[in-house]
Protein backbone atom coordinates (compact mmCIF):
# COMPACT_ATOMS: atom_id res chain seq x y z
CA UNK A 1 0.00 0.00 0.00
CA UNK A 2 3.02 2.23 1.06
CA UNK A 3 4.58 1.48 -2.44
CA UNK A 4 1.42 2.27 -4.16
CA UNK A 5 1.31 5.75 -2.59
CA UNK A 6 4.79 6.47 -3.36
CA UNK A 7 4.10 5.45 -6.96
CA UNK A 8 1.30 7.51 -7.51
CA UNK A 9 3.09 10.54 -5.61
CA UNK A 10 5.80 10.45 -7.59
CA UNK A 11 3.59 10.23 -11.21
CA UNK A 12 1.44 13.23 -9.77
CA UNK A 13 4.99 15.54 -9.19
CA UNK A 14 6.50 14.53 -12.46
CA UNK A 15 3.06 15.20 -13.98
CA UNK A 16 3.48 18.64 -12.10
CA UNK A 17 6.85 19.23 -13.20
CA UNK A 18 6.25 18.45 -16.87
CA UNK A 19 2.91 20.52 -16.86
CA UNK A 20 4.68 23.88 -15.29
CA UNK A 21 7.57 23.30 -18.08
CA UNK A 22 5.44 23.22 -20.55
CA UNK A 23 3.61 26.57 -19.97
CA UNK A 24 6.98 29.13 -18.75
CA UNK A 25 7.34 31.80 -21.19
CA UNK A 26 11.11 31.40 -23.12
CA UNK A 27 13.55 33.79 -22.05
CA UNK A 28 15.96 35.60 -23.73
CA UNK A 29 16.08 36.40 -27.65
CA UNK A 30 16.10 39.58 -29.35
CA UNK A 31 13.45 42.45 -28.14
CA UNK A 32 11.74 43.88 -31.30
CA UNK A 33 12.73 47.05 -32.93
CA UNK A 34 10.62 47.12 -35.72
CA UNK A 35 8.18 49.22 -36.18
CA UNK A 36 5.10 47.65 -37.44
CA UNK A 37 4.52 47.76 -42.15
CA UNK A 38 1.94 48.54 -44.39
CA UNK A 39 1.35 45.39 -46.35
CA UNK A 40 0.70 47.51 -49.89
CA UNK A 41 -1.00 44.87 -51.69
CA UNK A 42 -4.18 44.51 -49.40
CA UNK A 43 -4.39 48.52 -48.31
CA UNK A 44 -6.32 50.95 -49.99
CA UNK A 45 -3.86 52.44 -52.41
CA UNK A 46 -1.86 55.76 -51.71
CA UNK A 47 -1.47 59.04 -53.92
CA UNK A 48 -4.64 58.05 -55.86
CA UNK A 49 -6.34 60.81 -57.93
CA UNK A 50 -9.97 61.36 -58.68
CA UNK A 51 -10.41 59.37 -55.38
CA UNK A 52 -14.38 59.65 -54.03
CA UNK A 53 -13.77 56.23 -51.58
CA UNK A 54 -15.43 56.29 -48.07
CA UNK A 55 -13.67 53.89 -46.56
CA UNK A 56 -9.70 53.77 -46.20
CA UNK A 57 -7.94 50.74 -44.93
CA UNK A 58 -4.28 49.86 -43.94
CA UNK A 59 -3.72 46.54 -43.66
CA UNK A 60 -0.52 45.77 -41.09
CA UNK A 61 2.28 43.34 -41.00
CA UNK A 62 1.45 42.60 -37.28
CA UNK A 63 -0.93 42.84 -34.57
CA UNK A 64 -1.27 46.92 -34.06
CA UNK A 65 -2.88 49.02 -31.36
CA UNK A 66 -3.87 52.92 -31.96
CA UNK A 67 -2.87 55.41 -29.70
CA UNK A 68 -4.52 58.65 -29.04
CA UNK A 69 -5.82 58.44 -32.69
CA UNK A 70 -8.28 61.55 -32.22
CA UNK A 71 -5.14 64.11 -31.39
CA UNK A 72 -2.44 61.85 -33.62
CA UNK A 73 -4.37 61.62 -36.65
CA UNK A 74 -4.18 64.77 -38.63
CA UNK A 75 -6.57 65.90 -41.22
CA UNK A 76 -5.10 68.61 -44.48
CA UNK A 77 -7.81 70.05 -45.34
CA UNK A 78 -9.63 70.14 -41.89
CA UNK A 79 -12.74 67.52 -42.24
CA UNK A 80 -15.93 69.00 -41.20
CA UNK A 81 -17.55 65.81 -39.23
CA UNK A 82 -15.44 63.65 -37.06
CA UNK A 83 -14.04 60.52 -39.13
CA UNK A 84 -14.34 57.19 -37.41
CA UNK A 85 -10.69 55.52 -36.70
CA UNK A 86 -10.44 51.76 -35.46
CA UNK A 87 -9.04 48.68 -35.86
CA UNK A 88 -10.83 45.24 -37.35
CA UNK A 89 -8.17 42.41 -37.16
CA UNK A 90 -4.61 43.71 -38.36
CA UNK A 91 -6.67 46.12 -39.97
CA UNK A 92 -6.93 49.61 -39.67
CA UNK A 93 -9.93 51.62 -40.14
CA UNK A 94 -10.72 55.38 -41.43
CA UNK A 95 -13.85 56.06 -42.50
CA UNK A 96 -15.31 59.48 -43.24
CA UNK A 97 -18.61 59.99 -41.94
CA UNK A 98 -21.49 59.88 -43.91
CA UNK A 99 -22.50 63.31 -43.96
CA UNK A 100 -18.60 64.57 -44.60
CA UNK A 101 -18.36 66.65 -48.26
CA UNK A 102 -15.18 66.79 -49.48
CA UNK A 103 -13.90 69.82 -51.62
CA UNK A 104 -13.50 69.70 -55.04
CA UNK A 105 -9.80 69.46 -56.64
CA UNK A 106 -8.21 69.40 -53.31
CA UNK A 107 -5.61 67.35 -51.79
CA UNK A 108 -5.78 65.97 -48.88
CA UNK A 109 -3.24 64.32 -45.98
CA UNK A 110 -4.38 61.97 -43.63
CA UNK A 111 -1.21 62.20 -40.75
CA UNK A 112 -1.32 59.08 -38.42
CA UNK A 113 1.37 60.87 -36.38
CA UNK A 114 2.53 57.57 -33.80
CA UNK A 115 -1.27 56.94 -33.73
CA UNK A 116 -0.35 53.17 -34.93
CA UNK A 117 2.02 51.25 -32.73
CA UNK A 118 2.85 47.60 -32.30
CA UNK A 119 1.26 45.60 -29.23
CA UNK A 120 4.31 44.05 -28.06
CA UNK A 121 6.62 47.04 -27.74
CA UNK A 122 4.83 50.00 -28.68
CA UNK A 123 6.84 50.80 -31.53
CA UNK A 124 5.45 53.53 -33.56
CA UNK A 125 4.57 53.66 -37.33
CA UNK A 126 6.09 57.25 -37.49
CA UNK A 127 4.61 59.77 -39.59
CA UNK A 128 2.72 57.80 -42.20
CA UNK A 129 0.64 59.83 -44.41
CA UNK A 130 -1.73 58.70 -46.53
CA UNK A 131 -2.71 61.52 -49.92
CA UNK A 132 -5.20 61.41 -51.92
CA UNK A 133 -6.84 64.00 -53.88
CA UNK A 134 -10.09 64.39 -55.26
CA UNK A 135 -8.93 66.04 -58.58
CA UNK A 136 -6.95 64.76 -61.20
CA UNK A 137 -3.59 65.54 -59.67
CA UNK A 138 -1.78 65.76 -56.21
CA UNK A 139 0.05 68.98 -55.51
CA UNK A 140 3.39 68.72 -54.54
CA UNK A 141 4.65 72.07 -53.38
CA UNK A 142 5.17 72.45 -49.58
CA UNK A 143 6.28 75.06 -46.86
CA UNK A 144 8.51 74.44 -43.58
CA UNK A 145 9.24 76.21 -40.52
CA UNK A 146 9.61 76.56 -36.67
CA UNK A 147 7.68 78.06 -34.10
CA UNK A 148 9.43 79.48 -30.71
CA UNK A 149 8.08 80.71 -27.34
CA UNK A 150 8.41 84.44 -28.18
CA UNK A 151 9.71 85.35 -24.21
CA UNK A 152 11.77 81.96 -23.64
CA UNK A 153 12.91 81.48 -27.12
CA UNK A 154 12.29 77.78 -26.87
CA UNK A 155 11.16 75.12 -29.29
CA UNK A 156 7.22 74.58 -28.35
CA UNK A 157 5.69 71.14 -29.39
CA UNK A 158 1.99 70.45 -30.45
CA UNK A 159 1.54 73.73 -32.16
CA UNK A 160 -1.61 73.86 -34.95
CA UNK A 161 -0.20 75.33 -38.41
CA UNK A 162 -2.87 76.80 -40.43
CA UNK A 163 -2.83 77.82 -43.35
CA UNK A 164 -6.11 79.85 -44.91
CA UNK A 165 -7.15 81.03 -48.40
CA UNK A 166 -8.55 84.14 -47.00
CA UNK A 167 -6.43 87.41 -46.38
CA UNK A 168 -9.45 88.18 -44.29
CA UNK A 169 -8.60 88.72 -39.91
CA UNK A 170 -11.51 87.45 -38.95
CA UNK A 171 -11.12 83.73 -40.82
CA UNK A 172 -9.05 82.50 -37.94
CA UNK A 173 -12.30 82.68 -35.58
CA UNK A 174 -14.30 81.35 -37.66
CA UNK A 175 -13.30 78.73 -40.55
CA UNK A 176 -11.30 76.12 -40.68
CA UNK A 177 -8.04 76.24 -42.13
CA UNK A 178 -6.96 74.88 -45.87
CA UNK A 179 -3.97 72.99 -45.04
CA UNK A 180 -3.13 72.25 -41.10
CA UNK A 181 0.14 70.48 -39.18
CA UNK A 182 1.32 70.23 -36.11
CA UNK A 183 4.91 71.13 -34.68
CA UNK A 184 7.30 68.58 -33.48
CA UNK A 185 9.52 68.35 -30.09
CA UNK A 186 11.60 70.64 -32.07
CA UNK A 187 9.22 73.11 -32.66
CA UNK A 188 9.58 72.14 -36.60
CA UNK A 189 6.81 71.95 -38.86
CA UNK A 190 6.17 70.49 -42.48
CA UNK A 191 2.95 70.61 -44.77
CA UNK A 192 3.56 69.06 -48.15
CA UNK A 193 0.82 68.39 -50.70
CA UNK A 194 -0.01 72.15 -51.11
CA UNK A 195 -1.30 73.95 -54.38
CA UNK A 196 0.45 77.27 -55.40
CA UNK A 197 -0.72 80.61 -54.40
CA UNK A 198 -0.92 83.37 -51.30
CA UNK A 199 -1.98 82.30 -47.74
CA UNK A 200 -2.50 83.57 -44.30
CA UNK A 201 -0.30 81.66 -41.76
CA UNK A 202 -0.87 81.24 -37.90
CA UNK A 203 -0.11 78.97 -35.58
CA UNK A 204 -2.21 78.44 -32.67
CA UNK A 205 -2.02 76.36 -29.25
CA UNK A 206 -5.17 74.75 -30.26
CA UNK A 207 -6.64 74.06 -26.79
CA UNK A 208 -10.05 72.84 -27.20
CA UNK A 209 -8.76 71.10 -30.94
CA UNK A 210 -11.41 72.94 -32.76
CA UNK A 211 -9.40 74.67 -35.72
CA UNK A 212 -10.43 78.12 -34.54
CA UNK A 213 -8.60 80.67 -32.25
CA UNK A 214 -10.06 80.98 -29.10
CA UNK A 215 -8.49 84.64 -28.32
CA UNK A 216 -9.24 84.50 -24.10
CA UNK A 217 -7.78 81.37 -23.49
CA UNK A 218 -4.54 80.38 -26.40
CA UNK A 219 -1.40 81.53 -27.47
CA UNK A 220 -0.68 82.69 -31.30
CA UNK A 221 1.53 83.38 -33.46
CA UNK A 222 1.48 84.96 -37.43
CA UNK A 223 3.05 86.69 -40.79
CA UNK A 224 2.37 90.05 -40.77
CA UNK A 225 1.90 89.77 -44.61
CA UNK A 226 0.32 86.91 -46.75
CA UNK A 227 2.94 83.91 -47.40
CA UNK A 228 3.54 83.06 -51.21
CA UNK A 229 3.37 79.29 -51.81
CA UNK A 230 5.44 78.52 -55.82
CA UNK A 231 7.80 76.20 -57.21
CA UNK A 232 10.42 78.43 -56.19
CA UNK A 233 12.11 77.71 -53.12
CA UNK A 234 11.59 79.54 -49.86
CA UNK A 235 13.42 80.44 -46.48
CA UNK A 236 11.97 78.55 -43.58
CA UNK A 237 9.10 80.38 -41.58
CA UNK A 238 9.60 81.60 -38.42
CA UNK A 239 6.75 82.01 -35.64
CA UNK A 240 6.77 83.54 -32.49
CA UNK A 241 4.32 82.54 -30.14
CA UNK A 242 2.92 84.43 -27.04
CA UNK A 243 -0.62 84.94 -25.52
CA UNK A 244 -2.41 88.20 -25.87
CA UNK A 245 -2.08 90.50 -23.08
CA UNK A 246 -6.33 90.27 -21.22
CA UNK A 247 -7.97 93.38 -21.26
CA UNK A 248 -7.64 95.02 -18.12
CA UNK A 249 -11.12 95.14 -15.73
CA UNK A 250 -11.75 95.08 -12.04
CA UNK A 251 -12.49 91.69 -11.01
CA UNK A 252 -12.60 91.99 -6.86
CA UNK A 253 -12.60 94.33 -3.98
CA UNK A 254 -11.63 93.68 -0.69
CA UNK A 255 -12.17 96.53 1.88
CA UNK A 256 -12.60 94.17 5.14
CA UNK A 257 -9.34 94.65 6.42
CA UNK A 258 -8.40 97.35 8.73
CA UNK A 259 -8.02 100.53 6.86
CA UNK A 260 -7.51 98.55 3.80
CA UNK A 261 -8.28 97.59 0.04
CA UNK A 262 -7.19 94.71 -1.99
CA UNK A 263 -7.77 95.29 -5.34
CA UNK A 264 -7.48 92.71 -8.32
CA UNK A 265 -7.62 93.44 -11.33
CA UNK A 266 -7.80 90.54 -14.72
CA UNK A 267 -4.21 90.62 -14.87
CA UNK A 268 -1.28 92.88 -13.68
CA UNK A 269 -2.33 96.28 -13.71
CA UNK A 270 0.98 98.21 -15.48
CA UNK A 271 -1.32 100.97 -16.25
CA UNK A 272 -2.90 101.84 -13.38
CA UNK A 273 -2.33 105.11 -11.25
CA UNK A 274 -3.69 106.01 -8.12
CA UNK A 275 -5.03 109.11 -6.84
CA UNK A 276 -7.61 110.38 -4.09
CA UNK A 277 -8.95 113.49 -2.98
CA UNK A 278 -6.86 115.02 -0.33
CA UNK A 279 -8.33 118.27 0.76
CA UNK A 280 -8.98 116.81 4.35
CA UNK A 281 -4.90 115.76 4.19
CA UNK A 282 -6.13 111.99 4.12
CA UNK A 283 -3.09 109.55 3.85
CA UNK A 284 -2.63 106.69 1.05
CA UNK A 285 0.08 104.03 -0.08
CA UNK A 286 -0.22 101.79 -2.57
CA UNK A 287 2.00 99.26 -4.26
CA UNK A 288 0.75 98.80 -7.73
CA UNK A 289 3.25 96.82 -9.36
CA UNK A 290 1.71 93.24 -8.87
CA UNK A 291 -1.84 92.02 -8.61
CA UNK A 292 -4.01 92.45 -6.60
CA UNK A 293 -2.81 95.98 -5.81
CA UNK A 294 -2.81 96.69 -2.07
CA UNK A 295 -3.90 100.52 -0.93
CA UNK A 296 -3.63 101.83 2.74
CA UNK A 297 -5.54 104.72 3.85
CA UNK A 298 -6.64 106.28 6.62
CA UNK A 299 -8.55 109.61 7.76
CA UNK A 300 -9.28 111.09 11.03
CA UNK A 301 -11.65 113.26 9.50
CA UNK A 302 -14.37 111.15 7.80
CA UNK A 303 -15.58 107.42 7.70
CA UNK A 304 -15.53 106.73 4.05
CA UNK A 305 -14.41 108.26 1.06
CA UNK A 306 -13.19 108.32 -2.31
CA UNK A 307 -10.63 106.36 -4.37
CA UNK A 308 -10.08 106.75 -7.71
CA UNK A 309 -8.04 103.71 -10.38
CA UNK A 310 -7.30 105.11 -13.42
CA UNK A 311 -6.32 103.24 -16.71
CA UNK A 312 -3.50 105.46 -18.25
CA UNK A 313 -3.67 103.66 -21.77
CA UNK A 314 -7.45 103.73 -22.33
CA UNK A 315 -8.31 106.42 -20.38
CA UNK A 316 -11.06 104.89 -17.57
CA UNK A 317 -11.49 105.47 -14.30
CA UNK A 318 -13.18 103.35 -11.67
CA UNK A 319 -14.13 104.76 -8.74
CA UNK A 320 -14.19 103.25 -5.22
CA UNK A 321 -15.58 104.19 -2.06
CA UNK A 322 -13.32 102.84 1.06
CA UNK A 323 -14.82 103.02 4.28
CA UNK A 324 -13.29 102.72 8.05
CA UNK A 325 -15.57 100.70 9.88
CA UNK A 326 -13.87 98.96 12.45
CA UNK A 327 -12.17 100.31 16.14
CA UNK A 328 -9.04 100.90 15.98
CA UNK A 329 -7.91 98.52 18.98
CA UNK A 330 -9.23 95.84 16.31
CA UNK A 331 -6.44 95.93 13.92
CA UNK A 332 -3.98 93.67 13.64
CA UNK A 333 -0.17 94.55 15.53
CA UNK A 334 2.69 95.60 12.57
CA UNK A 335 4.30 92.25 11.26
CA UNK A 336 7.42 91.94 9.25
CA UNK A 337 7.28 90.13 5.70
CA UNK A 338 9.86 89.24 3.23
CA UNK A 339 9.49 92.10 -0.03
CA UNK A 340 12.71 92.54 -0.16
CA UNK A 341 15.75 90.26 -1.01
CA UNK A 342 18.78 91.98 0.06
CA UNK A 343 22.43 90.81 -1.35
CA UNK A 344 24.17 90.48 2.10
CA UNK A 345 26.96 93.02 0.38
CA UNK A 346 28.93 95.34 2.67
CA UNK A 347 28.26 98.36 0.61
CA UNK A 348 24.89 97.94 0.15
CA UNK A 349 21.89 99.35 2.95
CA UNK A 350 19.60 96.65 4.23
CA UNK A 351 15.55 96.65 3.80
CA UNK A 352 13.26 95.45 6.57
CA UNK A 353 9.63 95.13 5.26
CA UNK A 354 6.25 95.24 6.63
CA UNK A 355 2.34 94.57 6.19
CA UNK A 356 1.94 97.82 5.80
CA UNK A 357 2.96 101.18 5.28
CA UNK A 358 5.27 102.72 8.41
CA UNK A 359 5.03 106.34 9.31
CA UNK A 360 6.78 106.84 12.02
CA UNK A 361 10.01 105.46 13.63
CA UNK A 362 11.12 105.89 17.80
CA UNK A 363 14.90 105.22 17.63
CA UNK A 364 14.96 104.91 21.42
CA UNK A 365 12.84 101.71 20.96
CA UNK A 366 15.68 100.21 18.13
CA UNK A 367 18.65 97.87 19.06
CA UNK A 368 21.39 97.07 16.60
CA UNK A 369 24.15 94.42 17.64
CA UNK A 370 27.31 93.17 15.71
CA UNK A 371 28.81 89.71 16.01
CA UNK A 372 28.85 87.32 19.20
CA UNK A 373 29.81 90.08 21.35
CA UNK A 374 26.78 92.08 20.68
CA UNK A 375 28.55 95.17 20.20
CA UNK A 376 25.79 97.48 20.07
CA UNK A 377 25.54 99.89 16.87
CA UNK A 378 23.24 103.62 16.97
CA UNK A 379 21.43 102.63 13.52
CA UNK A 380 20.14 105.21 10.88
CA UNK A 381 16.66 103.71 9.86
CA UNK A 382 14.11 105.44 7.17
CA UNK A 383 11.21 105.15 5.49
CA UNK A 384 11.90 103.72 1.98
CA UNK A 385 10.71 106.19 -0.97
CA UNK A 386 11.10 103.87 -3.20
CA UNK A 387 9.53 100.62 -1.84
CA UNK A 388 6.29 101.05 0.09
CA UNK A 389 6.14 99.64 3.98
CA UNK A 390 9.68 98.95 3.66
CA UNK A 391 12.83 100.55 6.28
CA UNK A 392 15.88 101.23 4.64
CA UNK A 393 18.55 100.36 7.42
CA UNK A 394 22.37 102.50 6.17
CA UNK A 395 25.40 101.05 7.97
CA UNK A 396 29.18 100.78 7.66
CA UNK A 397 28.69 96.75 8.03
CA UNK A 398 31.69 94.84 8.92
CA UNK A 399 32.51 91.73 6.88
CA UNK A 400 31.67 88.37 7.63
CA UNK A 401 29.04 89.39 10.33
CA UNK A 402 25.80 88.96 11.89
CA UNK A 403 24.13 92.02 13.00
CA UNK A 404 20.51 90.89 15.37
CA UNK A 405 18.15 93.81 14.62
CA UNK A 406 15.09 94.16 17.33
CA UNK A 407 12.16 96.68 17.53
CA UNK A 408 10.67 96.69 20.71
CA UNK A 409 7.10 97.29 21.30
CA UNK A 410 6.21 100.99 20.46
CA UNK A 411 9.30 101.07 17.49
CA UNK A 412 7.16 101.62 14.77
CA UNK A 413 3.74 103.71 13.88
CA UNK A 414 1.93 102.22 11.02
CA UNK A 415 -0.13 104.22 9.08
CA UNK A 416 -2.93 104.25 11.39
CA UNK A 417 -1.56 104.47 14.69
CA UNK A 418 -1.04 100.85 14.95
CA UNK A 419 1.80 100.16 16.65
CA UNK A 420 3.92 96.42 16.80
CA UNK A 421 4.98 94.21 18.88
CA UNK A 422 9.03 92.78 19.44
CA UNK A 423 9.71 92.06 15.98
CA UNK A 424 13.79 90.35 15.65
CA UNK A 425 15.69 90.46 12.29
CA UNK A 426 19.11 88.79 11.93
CA UNK A 427 21.50 90.59 9.31
CA UNK A 428 23.72 87.97 7.70
CA UNK A 429 26.75 90.34 5.69
CA UNK A 430 29.12 88.80 3.73
CA UNK A 431 32.55 89.19 2.42
CA UNK A 432 33.25 90.87 -0.49
CA UNK A 433 35.40 87.97 -1.81
CA UNK A 434 32.27 86.15 -1.48
CA UNK A 435 30.81 88.10 -4.40
CA UNK A 436 31.70 88.23 -8.28
CA UNK A 437 30.76 90.66 -11.43
CA UNK A 438 29.22 89.38 -14.43
CA UNK A 439 30.91 91.89 -17.75
CA UNK A 440 28.35 92.12 -20.47
CA UNK A 441 29.69 93.20 -23.53
CA UNK A 442 26.51 93.85 -26.11
CA UNK A 443 26.79 94.19 -29.62
CA UNK A 444 24.89 94.80 -32.80
CA UNK A 445 22.44 96.64 -31.13
CA UNK A 446 20.05 99.42 -32.52
CA UNK A 447 20.87 102.49 -31.55
CA UNK A 448 17.13 103.86 -31.82
CA UNK A 449 16.03 100.86 -29.76
CA UNK A 450 15.29 100.43 -25.82
CA UNK A 451 17.04 97.33 -24.94
CA UNK A 452 16.16 95.80 -21.62
CA UNK A 453 18.92 93.59 -20.14
CA UNK A 454 17.98 90.73 -17.47
CA UNK A 455 20.34 88.10 -15.71
CA UNK A 456 18.27 85.68 -14.19
CA UNK A 457 18.71 83.03 -12.08
CA UNK A 458 16.33 80.11 -12.30
CA UNK A 459 14.40 82.28 -14.24
CA UNK A 460 13.93 84.85 -12.06
CA UNK A 461 15.27 88.74 -12.95
CA UNK A 462 18.42 88.93 -9.96
CA UNK A 463 19.50 92.17 -11.61
CA UNK A 464 17.90 94.24 -14.28
CA UNK A 465 19.38 97.44 -17.20
CA UNK A 466 18.31 99.12 -19.86
CA UNK A 467 20.11 100.25 -22.31
CA UNK A 468 19.48 103.11 -25.34
CA UNK A 469 21.29 104.98 -27.76
CA UNK A 470 24.45 102.70 -28.85
CA UNK A 471 24.85 99.63 -30.96
CA UNK A 472 27.36 98.50 -28.61
CA UNK A 473 28.20 98.78 -24.86
CA UNK A 474 30.16 96.79 -21.83
CA UNK A 475 27.91 96.54 -18.77
CA UNK A 476 29.83 95.20 -15.42
CA UNK A 477 27.13 93.92 -13.37
CA UNK A 478 28.73 93.71 -9.46
CA UNK A 479 28.19 92.52 -6.30
CA UNK A 480 26.48 89.33 -7.74
CA UNK A 481 26.22 86.05 -5.53
CA UNK A 482 27.79 83.17 -6.82
CA UNK A 483 25.39 81.23 -9.01
CA UNK A 484 24.28 80.00 -12.86
CA UNK A 485 22.99 82.99 -14.17
CA UNK A 486 21.49 83.56 -17.56
CA UNK A 487 21.35 86.22 -20.09
CA UNK A 488 18.25 87.58 -21.61
CA UNK A 489 17.52 90.74 -24.07
CA UNK A 490 14.68 92.47 -25.00
CA UNK A 491 13.79 94.85 -27.75
CA UNK A 492 11.74 96.96 -25.41
CA UNK A 493 9.86 98.89 -28.41
CA UNK A 494 7.21 100.47 -26.26
CA UNK A 495 9.98 101.94 -24.22
CA UNK A 496 7.59 100.39 -21.21
CA UNK A 497 10.34 98.74 -19.49
CA UNK A 498 8.77 95.04 -19.60
CA UNK A 499 8.30 92.41 -22.31
CA UNK A 500 4.64 92.77 -24.39
CA UNK A 501 3.00 90.01 -26.02
CA UNK A 502 1.94 90.52 -29.84
CA UNK A 503 -1.33 91.27 -30.46
CA UNK A 504 -3.11 89.74 -33.92
CA UNK A 505 -5.89 92.24 -34.70
CA UNK A 506 -3.29 95.39 -34.57
CA UNK A 507 -0.97 93.31 -35.69
CA UNK A 508 1.86 93.90 -33.70
CA UNK A 509 4.58 90.85 -33.05
CA UNK A 510 5.74 90.18 -29.81
CA UNK A 511 9.04 91.78 -28.56
CA UNK A 512 12.11 90.28 -29.25
CA UNK A 513 13.78 88.52 -26.66
CA UNK A 514 16.97 86.59 -26.69
CA UNK A 515 18.31 84.20 -23.86
CA UNK A 516 21.88 83.42 -23.61
CA UNK A 517 24.00 81.01 -21.05
CA UNK A 518 26.50 82.22 -19.37
CA UNK A 519 28.99 80.11 -17.42
CA UNK A 520 28.25 79.57 -13.50
CA UNK A 521 29.72 82.98 -11.45
CA UNK A 522 32.09 81.63 -8.71
CA UNK A 523 33.12 83.81 -5.56
CA UNK A 524 35.42 86.53 -6.11
CA UNK A 525 35.50 86.39 -9.90
CA UNK A 526 34.57 87.26 -13.17
CA UNK A 527 32.66 86.32 -15.75
CA UNK A 528 32.44 87.81 -19.19
CA UNK A 529 29.69 87.58 -21.75
CA UNK A 530 29.86 88.47 -25.11
CA UNK A 531 26.43 88.61 -26.74
CA UNK A 532 25.68 89.90 -30.61
CA UNK A 533 22.08 91.09 -30.60
CA UNK A 534 20.25 88.83 -34.02
CA UNK A 535 17.23 89.37 -35.98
Amino acid sequence: MIQWLQYVLSFTMCALIISCASRATPSGGPRDEQPPRIVEEASTPNQQTQFSERRIVLEMDEWVKLEDAQTQVLVSPPLEQRPDIRLRGRQVIFEFDEEEVLRENATYTINFGNAIQDITESNPLENFSFVFSTGPQIDSLFIEGVVMDAFSGEPVEDVLIMVHESNEDSVIYTEKPFYASRTDEEGHFRIENMKAGDFKITAIKDENLNYTYESASEEIAFLDTLFTVSASPSPPIQLSLSKEQTPLYLDRLDTSGWNTATVTYSRTPFEIAVTYDEEDGSLLYGKTDKNPIKIWHYSDNRSQWRLFLSDTIQNTRDTLVLRRDIDRSEAPKLTKVNDVRNSGHPDDPFYICFDRPVTGIDTSLVRLLMGRDSVEITPELAVSDSIVGCLLLQNTWSADSIYRLTFFPGALISLSGVENDTINEQIPIGNVERFGTVVLRLDNLDSTTTYMIELLENDQPRKTLFVTGTSSTELQVQKMRPATYALRVTEDRNKNRRWDPGNYLEKIQPEPTRISEIEPLRANWDVEVNFKWTQ
